[in-house]
């Protein structure tokens, strides 16, 4: 019974640092009408930071929050 508990809890840790390591979220930014998008290097976990983020990026052109979707 000791065996099943402890497996089944590092199990449980194991799927929640791996949870609470995803980022889901890429700020993108479009400096001018034809260019493509452009990717900030560093992914956000929460669309909240990202949109802080968002609000502190001085960049004259579009700026976008993006959920990255995995495959």
């Amino acid at each position: 019974m000791k065996k099943a508990y402890i497996i089944s809890i590092s199990f449980y840790l194991i799927a929640m640092s791996s949870l609470l390591a995803s980022h889901d979220f890429n700020l993108l930014v479009k400096p001018c009408k034809s260019c493509d998008w452009i990717i900030y290097p560093e992914p956000f976990r929460l669309k909240e930071t990202c949109e802080i983020a968002r609000q502190g990026v001085f960049v004259n052109g579009m700026t976008k929050c993006e959920k990255i979707i995995y495959k």
